[in-house]
């Protein structure tokens, strides 16, 4: 379960926001929404420790979100530059299961990749991608990379219709498996149950 109690954040002297407190227990979906500017972003990276609140406490299983429980249980996807642009699209997926120790065979990477692509040259560079399929790319990272939590920072910009049913059917099956997710979003999901926070 993550609690958040309390939390507040500043930018210098502006207060982005104040006084948040919620809770997500295994099997739920936190939607946070609100216009931009009014700290979303800035809300996932304090839960992912980025960045360290003003006041208030976050946990995680009754333990002090921190580097160490943030890279062990999470799994973020944001909207800052994840690729190198000069690597081919291989060499950049390596690179990520690298960095999270993931080994796995060919196999479950191929069918990874065509679920989100009917089609991909993995020999192209990545600045070579048109948005769509850099987020695309990025969001393999859900089915490449095994955490109970994911924090997405606005997972649905940019992606096609297919992607999206495919993206909200992935959703479905890491609630039943009981993971968590929060993700920041101004579009609405297609799931029957969810939390949502509004920020303004």
């Amino acid at each position: 379960m993550i609690e958040v109690n309390n939390l507040s954040y500043a930018r210098g002297n502006t207060l982005i926001y104040k006084n948040i407190s919620f809770k997500i227990r295994p099997g739920e979906l936190l939607l946070v929404q609100g216009a931009n500017g009014v700290g979303k972003t800035t809300l996932l990276s304090n839960l992912v420790n980025f960045i360290d609140p003003l006041e208030g406490s976050l946990t995680y299983n009754n333990l002090v979100i921190d580097n160490h429980i943030a890279s062990q249980h999470f799994l973020y996807v944001g909207e800052t530059n994840f690729a190198h642009d000069t690597l081919t699209l291989s060499q950049n997926i390596q690179y990520w299961l690298s960095i999270h120790n993931v080994k796995f065979n060919n196999s479950i990477k191929e069918k990874s990749i065509k679920y989100f692509f009917q089609e991909l040259n993995l020999d192209k560079k990545f600045y070579q991608l048109s948005y769509g399929q850099k987020k695309k790319l990025q969001l393999l990272l859900l089915m490449l990379v095994h955490k109970p939590v994911w924090i997405l920072d606005d997972p649905l910009s940019g992606l096609d219709e297919r992607t999206i049913i495919n993206l909200n059917s992935l959703f479905e099956k890491k609630l039943e498996n009981k993971g968590i997710i929060i993700l920041a979003s101004h579009q609405n999901i297609s799931l029957n149950n969810y939390k949502t926070l509004q920020l303004s």
